[in-house]
């Protein structure tokens, strides 16, 4: 039986190089803009803004051009929170520090699996292309499950502390 290893799976690389890319581009090319005061937002506001990246990836997998656009949209999402950790920095440090813990903690495990089995399912669907055997889609749906469960509890934190 063949073992499972994380760390030396390229597709797991792949899509963590793709996320600190954005990450790095965010922070460094976004510079000089302030923070707009924070105004009260609601729940569905937070949940769809950031549930929308992972529902995308997810539903990229089931697709062959999969494999390009969940990659766009893995660097976009680092992207944007480079840029948001980039307006941060100087003026509320605080805030930054709490959304990085957030981030670190929920968010980001929560999406690098979305995307690592996204694009798996992507890539096996191009391998058996011209076989006939079929994909177990159980697993993948079972991860879109967790992954909504832990957006919600981070849109619940978010809505709470209102950071």
């Amino acid at each position: 039986m063949k073992k499972f290893r994380l760390a030396k799976d390229r597709i797991f690389i792949y899509t963590i190089s793709l996320y600190f890319a954005g990450l790095v581009f965010g922070i460094f090319l976004i510079r000089g803009v302030s923070l707009p005061h924070s105004s009260n937002r609601n729940f569905l506001e937070v949940f769809a803004a950031n549930y929308w990246y992972i529902f995308l990836i997810w539903l990229m997998g089931f697709s062959l051009i999969g494999l390009i656009f969940s990659s766009l949209i893995i660097f976009f999402r680092g992207f944007l929170f480079g840029a948001l950790l980039a307006v941060l920095f100087p003026d509320a440090f605080r805030q930054l520090v709490f959304l990085l813990l957030l981030e670190i903690v929920l968010f980001l495990p929560a999406f690098l699996l979305v995307s690592y089995f996204s694009l798996a399912l992507s890539l096996r669907s191009f391998m058996n292309l011209f076989s006939y055997q079929n994909l177990n889609l159980k697993v993948y749906f079972n991860i879109m499950i967790i992954a909504t469960i832990i957006i919600v509890i981070y849109s619940i934190i978010i809505i709470v502390y209102q950071v």
